[in-house]
């Protein structure tokens, strides 16, 4: 799991040349889009949630088509582990359910949602026609995707549908180490669908569709070099993605509150206040660090959302954190981001000392 980005690159290429100046893609979004991003800073500053989420990821299925030694959905279906997923099913959310959250948040004046949490969401049937409802209803469409089942076709489908944002999760510019890390993917082929992603992004003039990737440095505990670093960033930069990031791996079986001598006191995290995450079987969460359903807050299918964000067990989880009583609360007081959060101020107090 990517818990922080130590590093974010923004290429040159990915801007559009035009008339003698560079068009980012934020500049084709519009004053709604700044808007959406003053108000996500905001809420998190001022630890005061709004009347909807701004955000809502949907885990529109919990399949996937790869066994990345480093995910927890890898670590969890190995271990037998049904408390992910009700008896450890697989599962895709119906099309029915899907709407009435579109609806909902669309309605309720929520600004965007991502379609994966532990899933591939390349790999529903009706990814399409999601993303297509979704974008219908005014709403920015993102998700994370590793990108082997991004075929030219899918491409052009999710760029007609309205797709937003699309972040390539890709972890190493080294074809071996690459494979050995992507269980089940071909370095070669995902490559040419990255590609072929971003010249269709320009042939079908959706300037304003953001595109990112990604790896996790220090997955094996070696680290990724500098050597690395710049052979990646080569990669992709001659691809035209428009950001290219770097993100921690954190050992999903870790309790880091052991390696913190004491709590954080102004630790206090930021989802709680600004987005919420609906699974596939309509089972709700608020973070996306936390795998074994320990944190549920309510079932979409009985419940509306804004119901349940504004309901008890949020007012409670929210009360914690903003009086500085995370560690109360046995799940956040494992999480990895107090931890890297701590450590990221040490190193920075020693380069000042």
């Amino acid at each position: 799991m990517a818990d922080t980005e130590t590093y974010t690159y923004q290429s040159p290429t990915y801007r559009e040349i035009h008339r003698g100046r560079a068009v980012d893609w934020r500049d084709r979004r519009g004053p709604r889009y700044a808007d959406y991003r003053r108000q996500w800073d905001r809420t998190a500053a001022d630890r005061l949630a709004p009347a909807y989420p701004l955000h809502v990821d949907i885990e529109t299925t919990n399949a996937c088509n790869l066994q990345c030694p480093m995910c927890p959905r890898t670590h969890l279906v190995k271990a037998g582990n049904k408390r992910w997923s009700p008896g450890g099913k697989i599962g895709l959310m119906d099309f029915d359910l899907y709407r009435s959250l579109i609806d909902q948040a669309a309605e309720q004046g929520a600004f965007s949602v991502k379609l994966n949490f532990l899933g591939e969401p390349l790999i529903h049937p009706q990814v399409v026609d999601q993303v297509a409802y979704a974008a219908g209803r005014g709403l920015w469409v993102m998700m994370n995707t590793n990108a082997v089942a991004l075929t030219q076709t899918m491409s052009r489908r999710l760029l007609e549908a309205g797709v937003s944002d699309v972040f390539f999760s890709f972890d190493s510019p080294d074809a071996e180490v690459y494979e050995r890390i992507r269980v089940g993917a071909k370095f070669d082929r995902v490559v040419r669908n990255i590609q072929r992603f971003m010249e269709l992004k320009y042939e079908t003039g959706r300037l304003d569709v953001q595109t990112r990737v990604s790896m996790i440095s220090y997955w094996d505990d070696k680290g990724a070099g500098e050597n690395e670093r710049e052979a990646y960033l080569a990669l992709f930069d001659e691809l035209g993605v428009d950001e290219i990031g770097f993100a921690v791996y954190t050992d999903p079986n870790l309790d880091y509150s052991t390696l913190l001598p004491e709590p954080m006191a102004d630790f206090c995290c930021d989802d709680l206040f600004r987005r919420v995450f609906v699974l596939w079987d309509g089972a709700v969460q608020v973070c996306c660090g936390e795998w074994e359903r320990q944190l549920q807050v309510g079932d979409a299918r009985r419940n509306s959302l804004a119901e349940i964000w504004r309901g008890p067990v949020y007012d409670i989880l929210r009360r914690a954190h903003a009086e500085g009583n995370y560690h109360r609360i046995e799940v956040c007081r494992r999480c990895s981001v107090p931890y890297l959060i701590a450590r990221d101020r040490a190193e920075a107090q020693r380069g000042r000392a």
